[in-house]
């Protein structure tokens, strides 16, 4: 077992469908989904919701230019954002925008062009004087993204498409795993695929199993699914993520008790959290 962190992560944001600010959001943060992974080479944002702002900031303070912006997928809590994300106006930045769920087809260019698109937004996306490069992958495909960091890539089930992202660095694995609903088939086994003896995986729980019967097919899970679908997988450690918008903390707190009272290994995701991977000499693989 080697000592050194492998992957890094900090969590800008960890809300779902909208920001949720005041007092009852200081434990878990009310930032829509962005969450920062440092491997190798690589630094990578997983979304561009509202954490992202506070994430540019602090990337442009300690001069980042190399900077690689996945979505997995780009409903209005993901991308609310990137129109506000710094680096992309820095002209010493190199930005590079990956997108693979859309359905249609539509390019990540297409996509971004999309979100800076008067009246809805009084810019369009040419203002931005990152170096900008726009990458297309299908679900399914392992993207390197450096040399010795290995991006694997997975379906989701959700309306409109998602992707689901496992990390692989130096034997170490995190998996980013917001936006799905626990389908019973195939979509429950591509989670399980992903998250394969993962050592953290970040995983959609909007929902408590009370609440489930009233959102089926809004695209999202419990903890209770969650929990079942990294025991099968073999997860070491997991957090619930893409927290309700308006749940407030003590509400979230007793969901947090009860899902570690089922999975010990289970945690509330965060707004501010640090994760630090260690090195290891076997791979888990996929």
């Amino acid at each position: 077992m080697e000592s050194q962190s492998a992957i890094d992560i900090r969590v800008w944001g960890a809300r779902g469908t909208f920001p949720m600010v005041g007092a009852d959001a200081l434990e878990f943060g009310g930032h829509t989904a962005c969450v920062e992974v440092r491997a190798g080479d690589s630094l990578m944002l997983f979304d561009a919701g509202s954490g992202i702002i506070p994430a540019g900031k602090a990337l442009l303070e300690e001069g980042i230019t190399e900077i690689n912006l996945l979505f997995s997928h780009v409903h209005y809590d993901h991308i609310i954002g990137l129109p506000y994300f710094l680096p992309a106006f820095w002209n010493k930045a190199r930005l590079r925008i990956w997108a693979g769920h859309m359905q249609d087809g539509s390019t990540p260019e297409q996509l971004v062009d999309g979100i800076f698109r008067p009246p809805y937004f009084p810019i369009t996306k040419e203002y931005m004087r990152a170096d900008v490069e726009y990458r297309q992958f299908t679900p399914g495909d392992v993207l390197e993204p450096s040399p010795g960091v290995r991006l694997v890539t997975g379906s989701l089930t959700h309306p409109n498409g998602a992707v689901g992202y496992r990390v692989e660095c130096k034997g170490a694995t995190f998996c980013y795993l917001t936006d799905f609903e626990h389908d019973g088939g195939a979509g429950d086994a591509e989670i399980v695929r992903l998250a394969r003896n993962a050592d953290l995986a970040m995983l959609d729980a909007t929902y408590t199993p009370e609440e489930y019967p009233r959102y089926v097919k809004f695209g999202h899970s419990t903890w209770r699914d969650c929990g079942a679908l990294c025991a099968k997988a073999g997860v070491r450690e997991w957090g619930m993520f893409h927290h309700m918008h308006m749940r407030a903390d003590i509400d979230q707190q007793a969901i947090e008790d009860a899902a570690r009272k089922e999975y010990p290994n289970a945690f509330a995701v965060r707004q501010g959290q640090h994760f630090h991977l260690a090195a290891r000499t076997e791979n888990a693989g996929t």
